[in-house]
């Protein structure tokens, strides 16, 4: 195991829990099955979360997939999965945590993930989603009610007037 990827992972994140470990094992093995060097550029590597748990934090930091730069996205379904898609070559992989037993603390389930192979703790499958596109940029509007910028897709016109999300509501 990386210790000094580990402590920059866990810097990031605020503290270090078994969550985080199972995001930093999956993207050590995105980063092997998906070929990713470290050279990596802001949208080249995706990943569609099936948690909004810890582990996501792991892969901003590895991956340098962030919700920003539309290269991170949560499709939550309360599963430790994550679907991984690599732009400079076209690869991709559904990486979904096996069952383990749990330990009786949190530093030994922490241990215990750090401790194993990423291709022993998880299942390799194929994603099961189209590749997806690159982050759309939009333009702004001011919203004729309340007066706030808003992106395009988020505002609509309504009595000849631009109306956000927020005040249609």
């Amino acid at each position: 195991m990386d210790k000094l990827l580990w402590t920059k992972v866990v810097e990031f994140h605020g503290h270090a829990c078994p969550g985080l470990a199972i995001g930093f094992q999956a993207s050590l093995l995105a980063k092997d099955i998906l070929e990713i060097n470290d050279n990596i550029h802001d949208e080249d590597i995706v990943c569609i979360a099936e948690t909004d748990a810890c582990g996501v934090d792991a892969v901003q930091v590895i991956l340098k997939a962030t919700i920003g730069t539309g290269s991170l996205k949560i499709d939550y379904k309360g599963k430790q999965a994550f679907n991984f898609f690599n732009r400079t070559n076209g690869k991709s992989a559904r990486i979904v945590l096996n069952n383990y037993e749990k330990k009786s603390t949190k530093e030994d389930n922490i241990n215990y993930i750090l401790s194993q192979q990423p291709k022993d703790i998880f299942t390799v499958k194929n994603t099961n989603m189209e590749f997806p596109s690159k982050a759309n940029i939009y333009n702004s509007y001011i919203c004729d009610k309340c007066g706030e910028k808003t992106a395009e897709n988020a505002i609509s016109m309504i009595n000849n007037q631009y109306i956000c999300y927020s005040c249609s509501q």
